[in-house]
C-alpha cells in the first residue's frame, strides 16, 4: 500500500512538473509575440519621421529595460537574446545612422528636421536563440 502511495505521489509531482514547465513556455512564447508585434507593425510600411522617434525611443527603452551593454563607441552591443539595433538610412546625405548617435544628438532635433519625411522599414532580423527581435533597417523615402 505504501508503494502504491509512494508511486502515485511521484506520478503527480512529474505531471505537476510538466505541466509547470509547459505553462512557463507558453507564456514566454506569448510574450515574445507582444514584444516583437511593436516592432514588427512596421515592417514594409512607411511611416513619419514623428513615428520613427518613437520606435527609435521604444528600441532604447527596450534595451535599457534588457540591461543591454554598450562598446566603447556607446553603441549597443548584441547580446545574442534581447537587444535591439535599428539604422537609418538617409537620402538627403546617403549616410547611414544608428539610433544611438540619433539618440545622442537629440531626439527632439531628429524631430524637427524629420517630422514630415517618410522612412520605410526594409529589413527586420531576429535573435537565433530567443526570437525576438535584434535588427531593423530603415530607409528615408522622400526628402
Amino acid at each position: 500500500m505504501k508503494k502504491i502511495a509512494i508511486f502515485f505521489v511521484i506520478i503527480i509531482s512529474l505531471v505537476s512538473s510538466i505541466s509547470y514547465m509547459y505553462f512557463n513556455y507558453t507564456k514566454n512564447i506569448e510574450n515574445i509575440r507582444k514584444e516583437n508585434l511593436e516592432f514588427e507593425i512596421y515592417k514594409d510600411r512607411e511611416i513619419f519621421g514623428t513615428e520613427l522617434a518613437t520606435l527609435i525611443n521604444k528600441a532604447i527603452d527596450t534595451n535599457l529595460k534588457n540591461e543591454v551593454l554598450k562598446d566603447n563607441n556607446g553603441k549597443y552591443i548584441d547580446n545574442k537574446k534581447n537587444s535591439i539595433k535599428i539604422d537609418i538610412k538617409f537620402i538627403d546625405n546617403d549616410t547611414e545612422y544608428n539610433i544611438e548617435k540619433i539618440y545622442n544628438g537629440g531626439i527632439q532635433k531628429f524631430v524637427n528636421y524629420y517630422r514630415d519625411i517618410l522612412f520605410k522599414c526594409t529589413n527586420i532580423e531576429y535573435h537565433n536563440s530567443t526570437g525576438k527581435i535584434k535588427y531593423m533597417k530603415f530607409k528615408q523615402v522622400i526628402q
